[in-house]
């Protein structure tokens, strides 16, 4: 079981729980940084890029995130 929050969702008040993914660009003067993270767990990407492609391939990454933390809160 999880210790993430209830909010209200289709099946009934307080059913629902939340999954958090956070995307951070820290753009510095010559590239920047990437990180992707779930809810509290460890980082799940995190890269130094070229201005420019720091949305490169995130789509996947964050998918994937989305995916694994729904599976976990299910079960």
């Amino acid at each position: 079981m999880t210790d993430a929050p209830l909010y209200p969702s289709q099946d009934g008040p307080g059913a629902g729980r939340i999954g958090e993914v956070t995307v951070r660009v820290m753009v510095g003067p010559d590239r920047s940084t990437v990180v992707v993270r779930r809810g509290g767990e460890p980082v799940l990407l995190h890269e130094v890029r070229p201005h420019g492609a720091e949305a490169d391939g995130l789509g996947a990454v964050v998918e994937a995130a989305v995916r694994e933390g729904t599976a976990a809160l299910q079960g």
